[in-house]
């Protein structure tokens, strides 16, 4: 906490004072946050989120949604709350922000959240359990002609 010992010079400074207690001033920090109203999202199964009127389809819905209700005209300043029935299950600061990312997985298969890149549906490699599946079920022949 800050001492009031110069109020004047404070005020200059730009500070915001919210509350005097005993000669202790008690100030806010720096962020600038603007109350708007929630985007209330639900969630339906585990690849499906609607909300305003818009659904979407994908392996990682609520940040998909954030990037359509953006394109819609939606303020990129709203934060969306998903649900899962009742339950809120997922929050997100603004829905600029969740447009801006999405799951990848890295090297080792884990999932880790990455910056959004605008790519052509199917480019990139397969999820690793399928490329697992496909060796399994396909049969290779080696330059003899052979069945592995």
């Amino acid at each position: 906490m800050l001492q009031n010992r110069n109020a004047a010079v404070d005020e200059a400074r730009g500070a915001p004072e919210l509350t005097k207690l005993g000669g202790t001033v008690v100030r806010g920090n720096s962020l600038t946050t603007k109350k708007t109203q929630a985007i209330f999202a639900e969630l339906i199964g585990s690849n499906t989120c609607t909300a305003a009127g818009v659904t979407v389809v994908d392996h990682v819905p609520v940040l998909a949604l954030c990037r359509a209700l953006v394109k819609a005209g939606q303020d990129s300043n709203r934060p969306l709350h998903a649900y899962r029935g009742h339950v809120l299950c997922l929050c997100v600061r603004s829905i600029g922000e969740g447009a801006r990312l999405t799951v990848e997985d890295d090297r080792h298969g884990r999932p880790r959240l990455r910056r959004w890149r605008n790519r052509a549906r199917g480019c990139g490699a397969t999820p690793l359990a399928r490329q697992i599946r496909d060796t399994a079920t396909t049969t290779s022949v080696n330059a003899h002609g052979c069945e592995r």
